[in-house]
């Protein structure tokens, strides 16, 4: 008797029901992993911007590839047939993947907090370096280039931890604004806007993270202030 046709043959209920909460529970496991790589795709779809890396696809790969086999395995036992073979086996290679998949355990770094917290770091240590800088030549520089240059130094080249609907990630960078007191509203989180006094004796660095709906979002202290970083020139 050939394989095809055995499948189709009526298969006792009690086995079953035994292979049904078996391959139900590993694609329960590949769904339990995947899940969180789901709600994170649909969010950063749903946002202009979102914080932290992409979804893993060796975790919303295997999860679908369960779900497919799974519903086929249902579909046979609602039949009263046992499942085609292949269709077990796709179940176990998704659980294989999905266990091999969680080896670097959870991704950080998926919350405003931590991305507004990274963009505040890199800040700060633009700040400090300046305000030393400012002490010792009594200006800095109004131009943006040096600014730039200082804060990808200080960033070692690599983007802040803010990404498009593309997954594109958004680079430190600094954007000089006329004013401290009309800043624009529209400048991308990982923007350090500048505002740098006639003759370069004083300066403010307003940093821009990200809200928890995705939105650029000056920083703010927990008691609501905008986070401001100002040197001034000492005489």
């Amino acid at each position: 008797m050939k394989p095809s046709s055995a499948a189709r043959q009526s298969s006792p209920l009690p086995l079953r029901v035994v292979h049904g909460l078996v391959f139900g529970g590993f694609t329960a496991m590949c769904l339990a992993a995947g899940s969180p790589e789901l709600v994170h795709l649909v969010r950063t779809q749903l946002q202009p911007f979102h914080p932290g890396p992409p979804p893993r696809l060796e975790l919303l790969l295997p999860m679908l590839a369960a779900l497919v086999g799974m519903t086929a395995v249902l579909v046979q036992s609602a039949r009263g047939r046992s499942a085609r073979l292949h269709w077990s086996l796709l179940i176990l290679a998704a659980l294989v993947l999905t266990l091999w998949g969680q080896h670097d355990g959870l991704v950080a770094g998926r919350t405003a907090d931590s991305a507004n917290l990274k963009i505040l770091e890199v800040a700060r240590k633009l700040h400090e370096g300046t305000v030393s800088s400012l002490q010792a030549q009594g200006a800095v520089s109004e131009d943006v280039g040096p600014w730039q240059a200082a804060l990808e130094q200080i960033s070692q080249g690599m983007p802040s931890p803010v990404r498009t609907r593309s997954f594109a990630p958004l680079p430190f960078r600094i954007q000089k604004v006329d004013s401290p007191e009309v800043l624009p509203s529209d400048a991308p989180p990982g923007t350090l806007l500048l505002y740098v006094m006639e003759g370069g004796v004083a300066y403010e660095l307003h940093p821009v993270g990200v809200s928890s709906t995705g939105e650029p979002w000056p920083l703010r202290s927990p008691e609501g202030e905008p986070l401001v970083f100002r040197g001034i020139f000492n005489p």
